[in-house]
């Protein structure tokens, strides 16, 4: 076997299909600094604050392929790439952990995006 083939064959891929997007992004995403001041010692912090949307937070134990296996609890290092089927796009917010990850629509529609989701390992 080459090694090519080795390194695909040893990663594991799921295609979940007509997956339904109802998670908004947030409308506005505010900064703020902050400063501190204890007994001796004095801070500041810089803080990013998402207001007015509502993620979408997908567990992968949830998900069932096209081929109906669910998919296992916790992935290694796992990637999701989503691949739209409606003008509402659709996009990852954040990144993916073990367990879960987020999902919510680019725009502000009414209507359900709806895209087929692509779960990889990548290590």
């Amino acid at each position: 076997m080459t090694d090519t083939l080795a390194y695909l064959r040893g990663h594991r891929l799921w295609l979940i299909r007509d997956f339904v997007v109802w998670g908004q992004m947030s409308a506005h995403e505010f900064s703020f600094l902050i400063t501190t001041l204890d007994q001796s010692n004095k801070r500041i912090m810089f803080l990013s604050v998402p207001l007015g949307g509502d993620l979408q937070k997908v567990n992968f134990s949830d998900l069932t392929d096209f081929r109906g296996n669910n998919l296992p609890e916790n992935l290694s290092n796992p990637k999701v790439i989503p691949l739209p089927k409606t003008d509402v796009g659709t996009v990852v917010v954040g990144r993916e952990d073990a367990g879960s990850f987020s999902m919510a629509k680019t725009s502000q529609s009414d209507a359900n995006g709806i895209c087929d989701l692509l779960v990889m390992e990548v290590g």
